[in-house]
């Protein structure tokens, strides 16, 4: 068994490892999956350098989606798991052979979902759609999402669309705004006066943000779920702030709830409003190169590890 780990916060690419482990033990209630891909998303990352160290605990090992094969589960676990392809959620831990987790928090993946598509049917998915339903849109809305080039961008602008509503995607480069021609967006570029708009969905704070919630109405519902710019959202102007974090919403949702949320992303990967490219694969031990290609300015797709 092997996993990539950190032991001291700091830069990922210097301060992660790639080290053998023991295997887990499969305690009562839990499941052993055995992890076959898991992707890079910044959520990974971040921990890694200490911005969460009042949350998160060393030895660290990123990685809070993937897909793996269930091959054990403890005492008063579901049996009908073993064999099965899930998605192991609801703790980091997928960048490694073996993971342990509560067996309620299990997915599984249905059989006409690939293990490239269900490896990131989490993150992105759903906290799109999620994102999308709190906005509880109404035909012709008109909707401001900025970084719209982002994988998660273009999830917001197809389910947006899908609604009834107008979505105005936000770009900041000549290039993204050219790869957005063909969704269905108004496609503008960073700076330029936007519409009054209904309610917007911000991932990148600062400047952008600010001008993204100076062009909604007042009162309209401004969604504020990433930090892209590293600078914080100081000005809301005269929209109603909301912050959404996936993780507070999924750990607050009975397991029901979630299970059948999940069921939704899948549903919309099959639509191909939610569906991400893959650009690479990489086996664990190659963690560094794989960090190296995440890095890469222009990169299209995600990356995933092959434990």
């Amino acid at each position: 068994m092997s996993r990539v780990v950190a032991h001291q916060f700091g830069v990922p690419s210097q301060f992660l490892a790639y080290e053998p482990c023991d295997m887990p033990a499969v305690d009562a209630g839990c499941a052993l999956v055995r992890m076959q891909a898991s992707p890079i998303n910044p959520s990974d990352l971040i921990p890694v350098t200490g911005a969460y160290r009042h949350r998160t605990t060393l030895p660290f090992v990123p990685g809070f989606e993937g897909i793996g094969m269930v091959m054990d589960v403890g005492e008063g676990a579901d049996r009908n798991l073993i064999g099965r392809r899930v998605l192991p959620l609801g703790t980091a831990g997928c960048w490694q052979t073996w993971k342990v987790l509560s067996a309620d928090w299990c997915v599984a993946v249905p059989d006409d979902i690939d293990d490239e598509r269900a490896a990131t049917a989490y993150i992105n998915p759903l906290t799109a759609l999620l994102m999308v339903r709190t906005l509880a849109l109404r035909a012709g809305d008109a909707i401001g999402i900025n970084a719209a080039g982002s994988a998660i961008g273009r999830m917001l602008v197809r389910m947006v669309a899908a609604a009834g509503a107008r979505p105005f995607a936000i770009v900041r480069s000549r290039s993204a705004y050219d790869a957005l021609q063909d969704e269905p967006a108004d496609v503008v570029r960073e700076g330029a006066t936007l519409p009054p708009l209904n309610a917007g969905l911000d991932a990148v704070g600062g400047v952008s943000g600010a001008r993204l919630a100076a062009a909604i109405v007042p009162g309209g519902l401004l969604i504020h779920y990433g930090l892209m710019s590293g600078q914080p959202l100081r000005d809301a102007g005269k929209a109603k702030l909301m912050l959404f974090r996936l993780r507070d919403s999924v750990h607050a949702m009975p397991r029901a709830e979630f299970h059948a949320s999940m069921d939704k992303s899948f549903a919309e990967i099959r639509a191909g409003r939610a569906s991400c490219s893959i650009c690479a694969n990489y086996p664990l031990e190659a963690y560094r190169d794989a960090l190296a290609h995440n890095a890469r300015d222009g990169r299209q797709g995600k990356i995933l590890l092959r434990p």
